[in-house]
């Protein structure tokens, strides 16, 4: 038997036993869109909770107590009668605040918890009368002695110097602080404990120009500190 001499060829197609290979696997799909999106979305809602957090804040004002006109009371209308239309296209005015007469009495609140006086101005002296020679004003000044009625409806105890928180205005809008002095039209309410139920009354005393006119009085606890000012119209 004669033999082929050289190299032999392999045979064509795959070894036996092999067949043909799996498809390549898809492509992982990425989360990052995702995750950016959440992202945003929180960065969002936290920047918003802050933004609201800062105006709540700083919405703190002062208040002023004043006396309010009552509203006017609107007539009753049966429901047989028809309803008339409104030739009045302008919305209703609203009711304007007006400052306290002399006399009236505004509850205040202040600082402390339970902390709350009915604050009564009583009376008011345009000039008042030096009690003795050593206690006078200055040439060209006058004194005005503004006498308060303070209760306690609280249930703190109401120690403070009530002369500090109180402002004497005159029709120019000029404020005045409160001074020392000995005058015959009462005693100086200049420091004061009351606790709840009691009262106290007395004048806080100024020394403003002769020619000036007043305004109003402006009266706040814890020496003028509390966020609450009554205020009275001396005109």
């Amino acid at each position: 038997m004669a033999y082929q001499n050289g190299p032999q060829q392999p045979p064509y197609g795959p070894p036996p036993g092999y067949g043909y290979g799996y498809p390549p696997p898809p492509p992982k799909r990425s989360n990052t869109p995702i995750i950016l999106m959440v992202a945003g979305v929180a960065a969002v809602l936290l920047f918003g909770g802050c933004a609201a957090l800062v105006v709540l804040a700083g919405s703190s004002t002062p208040q002023v107590v004043v006396a309010t006109a009552p509203k006017a009371s609107q007539p009753a209308r049966s429901d047989d009668t028809p309803a008339q239309p409104s030739t009045n296209t302008q919305p209703p005015a609203a009711t304007p605040a007006s400052a306290a007469a002399v006399g009236a009495t505004l509850l205040l609140e202040g600082m402390d918890a339970g902390l709350k006086i009915d604050v009564t101005v009583t009376k008011v002296v345009e000039k008042a009368t030096p009690a003795n020679d050593y206690s006078r004003p200055k040439t060209g000044n006058r004194y005005v002695a503004i006498e308060l009625q303070l209760t306690n409806k609280g249930q703190a105890v109401y120690d403070d110097s009530p002369s500090n928180g109180a402002k004497l205005i005159d029709d120019q809008g000029q404020q005045y602080n409160s001074t020392f002095g000995d005058v015959r039209e009462g005693v100086l309410l200049s420091s004061v404990t009351i606790t709840p139920g009691d009262s106290r009354k007395g004048v806080i005393l100024y020394e403003i120009p002769e020619a000036v006119k007043l305004a109003k009085f402006q009266f706040g606890l814890n020496s003028g500190f509390a966020s609450q000012k009554g205020e009275w119209n001396l005109r």
